[in-house]
């Protein structure tokens, strides 16, 4: 039993796209071209992939750095992440709360609402069409959790602002520091990401490489399509990147996620 890999929560990032312009998102949306959506063969790859070295997953989400609701197919790829629900314990789609719930989407939901949590950020942008998403997930018996991120007392006390992507040229004990003090670390041991195949402990690790603002640290992530690399072998990386005491990402980044300071704390979604 000692040999099982369990990922606490992997995200499959199935768009780049959103409808918001938010001055602090930690995926840097707004400023980059996004990349295609991921298609339903792509999804497919991954996750047999994904299911090939992994034995189980807590937390199986579909989200992005932008807005899941945008994707065209998100009802066919909620249906196909649910082809490997002995997998997994959950199953989770993150949302901003603006964009409409499509029938197909109700009814995707609907299926697999057993397993299903709606994560979904309430921004106090467009509130009648927020109250309205709401209203139809919870008459459809769909499990929705609600982040309040507008005004006064907002979760989490607001967000972070992770920073230029830019060398802190960071002492080892000073990188340490900076990992186990990450939420990402601290509290989800492991935020494990992919768009591509290429898996990822955190979102600054994997949205840097893929802007090409990062170095490519060959040790930070494993391929999952890698064909000249078995299956063990890419468990192995798995289990060693868990062990790390830190990622060079780290350095790259302000350090502040997970910080109790209130003074780098700031209010969520302020609009470009």
């Amino acid at each position: 039993m000692n040999d099982i890999l369990l990922l606490g929560k992997l995200t499959l990032i199935i768009t780049t796209r959103c409808n918001l312009k938010c001055a602090l998102c930690c995926e840097y949306v707004p400023q980059n071209k996004p990349f295609p959506d991921m298609t339903l063969d792509e999804e497919q790859k991954i996750l047999e992939a994904v299911f090939n070295v992994v034995d189980r997953v807590h937390t199986l989400h579909l989200s992005g750095g932008g807005e899941p609701f945008l994707h065209k197919d998100l009802p066919a790829l909620i249906d196909a992440a649910f082809e490997y629900e002995s997998r997994f314990e959950r199953f989770m789609l993150f949302t901003n709360s603006t964009i409409p719930v499509s029938d197909d989407l109700l009814a995707a939901l609907g299926r697999h609402k057993d397993k299903t949590l709606v994560h979904a950020s309430d921004y106090g942008i467009h509130p009648e069409r927020t109250a309205e998403i709401y209203k139809i997930l919870n008459a459809n018996g769909i499990n929705t959790r609600v982040l309040k991120y507008y005004g006064e007392a907002q979760d989490f006390d607001g967000w972070v602002d992770f920073g230029d992507y830019k060398s802190r040229g960071r002492t080892k004990a000073e990188l340490n520091t900076v990992f186990s003090n990450c939420a990402v670390t601290r509290d989800m041991h492991g935020n494990w990401r992919t768009r591509d195949g290429t898996l990822h402990w955190c979102s600054r690790s994997q949205r840097g490489l893929e802007l090409g603002l990062l170095p490519m640290f060959n040790d930070d992530f494993v391929d999952l399509l890698d064909k000249n690399t078995t299956c063990e072998h890419k468990r192995e990386q798995i289990r060693r990147i868990m062990g790390n005491q830190h990622l060079q990402a780290c350095d790259w980044c302000s350090g502040d996620q997970g910080t109790g300071d209130h003074s780098k704390r700031y209010p969520a979604a302020v609009q470009l």
